[in-house]
């Protein structure tokens, strides 16, 4: 990290310590699936504040150290060591750093036409605040991205977006572990969807996950229709076709015996659902590729 200075830094709003900043060449037109305008690091002075009505860019800033409060709307967040904070473009916000212990951050800001989706799938778009983060992973990826930013390497706006939507996806990711109060429906979903992604190659039917699941057949396809958008013997499929199109490029099984391998007990339908899937049969996809 910078090393702290004796006097302020010269910028508004807000005083800091020290800071280090990034900048890319992004325009207020661009049409874009998710790219960031600036990011950087700073170490708040005593008197930190910034009060804003509002703001064009999606901005996450990720507390190092020290304490503040973040105010949006009738919400007063506190601020800690390993707290993500984030809001989206139109929102006002009022960041204080605590006077007796001020903060240290690192900030993104970003916008695109994924940015939307992708910060209301973090949950920050309506909570604003997560602190039920995997601290390491969750610092390492601001780290990579600061860095990146920093120094510029070539493609480094590809790279730092890349590293913006696993951070923004891991976060949604990790909500939808921790949350205590998921609808029934979903519950029953994510037991149903595990069971196939642990034993997909040995499942021979639908049927066989909901008995195992403790469900009618019909409720759980009702439900992968709903949260998975495809039906759960589609699911199921695509997942043996694409293990198979792997067997058959990786080891030198018969045909037979990868379709064995994914749970085919018929090498034929084996042969005629991966020609539909992949476009190519099991042998031609096999000399197509090798």
């Amino acid at each position: 990290m910078p090393q702290i200075k004796t006097k302020y830094t010269s910028g508004q709003p807000g005083h800091v310590l020290d800071a280090t900043y990034y900048y890319y060449d992004t325009s207020p037109d661009f049409n874009q699936e998710l790219a960031i305008v600036c990011g950087g690091y700073e170490q708040c002075a005593p008197d930190f504040e910034i009060n804003r009505t509002n703001y064009p860019y999606f901005f996450v800033k990720y507390t190092l150290q020290g304490k503040g409060t973040l105010e949006i709307g009738s919400n007063r967040l506190s601020l800690k060591p390993g707290v993500l904070t984030g809001f989206a473009p139109g929102t006002a916000h009022h960041y204080i750093a605590d006077a007796a212990d001020p903060m240290r951050h690192i900030f993104i800001t970003f916008a695109g036409n994924q940015a939307e989706s992708l910060f209301r799938k973090s949950t920050l778009g309506e909570r604003h605040i997560l602190d039920e983060l995997n601290q390491d992973e969750t610092l390492a990826i601001f780290q990579k991205i600061l860095h990146i930013g920093l120094n510029k390497p070539e493609y480094s706006q590809e790279i730092c977006c890349n590293y913006l939507r696993i951070l923004l996806l891991e976060q949604a990711s990790a909500v939808t572990r921790s949350r205590k109060n998921f609808s029934i429906s979903m519950k029953t979903y994510l037991e149903c969807k595990k069971f196939i992604d642990t034993h997909f190659s040995s499942i021979k039917s639908p049927g066989q996950v909901a008995e195992e699941c403790n469900i009618d057949v019909r409720y759980m396809s009702s439900l992968f229709k709903r949260y998975c958008h495809i039906p759960p013997n589609q699911y199921l499929m695509r997942l043996k076709l694409n293990k198979a199109a792997y067997l058959l490029l990786t080891t030198d099984l018969a045909v037979k015996e990868v379709a064995y391998q994914v749970g085919f007990s018929d090498p034929y339908h084996f042969s005629k659902s991966f020609r539909k899937f992949h476009g190519h049969s099991p042998q031609q996809y096999r000399q197509q590729h090798l």
